[in-house]
């Protein structure tokens, strides 16, 4: 993978150590620049839902999607972890495909066997607002974790709700403090208040 694209991801997801949009944003234009397939569908990523400080702009999303998806497929059937990735996002949103939920959720299981963070980071979403899946607190746990130990922010702060109140794990304060801890350092102002409200 482009070693530009992994540093757009740690800045986006703090798995990088920090959450910096600002700096995700500026390094995504220049992968994106340098030709990158998988950086362009990143691209048309940010715009479908206005991630990482881009404007939303369904049109351009999806004009960027249809040009690189049949290289982004190419790759994802040769087991590339983030090529299925953004396979299930192109599903999941309609970008340079028929929306689909059951293939984005295949891309996404995939993806997420093959170590792919954000796709772990999704399928505890998923499992955790019931979306596509049946509500289930310890799937949601099971893939939250995943995506936090590769230092994924989000699912960090997750893990810690988690676990400060009993939901698909068993209820353990200094696990809550730990992953809010881990939240807090790579950005996420929600960690720090539930850090605060726990007295951590």
């Amino acid at each position: 993978m482009d070693p530009l694209l992994v540093e757009v991801i740690g800045y986006y997801t703090g798995s990088g150590g920090q959450m910096d949009d600002a700096r995700a944003h500026d390094l995504l234009l220049e992968a994106v620049a340098d030709g990158d397939v998988l950086s362009r569908m990143w691209l048309a990523r940010v715009y479908s839902r206005g991630r990482m400080m881009f404007e939303r702009d369904d049109t351009r999303a999806r004009q960027i999607a249809a040009e690189v998806i049949d290289d982004v497929r190419r790759l994802a059937n040769g087991n590339h972890h983030e090529a299925a990735f953004l396979m299930g996002t192109a599903y999941a949103e309609g970008l340079g495909v028929d929306e689909d939920q059951e293939l984005a959720m295949a891309w996404y299981f995939r993806a997420a066997d093959l170590g792919n963070m954000l796709a772990q980071h999704n399928l505890g979403n998923a499992y955790h607002e019931g979306i596509n899946v049946p509500v289930d607190p310890g799937m949601a746990a099971y893939w939250f974790h995943a995506a936090a130990e590769q230092g994924d922010a989000l699912p960090m702060f997750w893990l810690g709700q988690l676990y400060e109140h009993g939901e698909g794990v068993a209820q353990d304060r200094e696990k809550a403090l730990h992953w809010y801890r881990e939240s807090a350092q790579r950005g996420r102002v929600d960690a720090r208040e539930a850090l605060a409200r726990l007295g951590g």
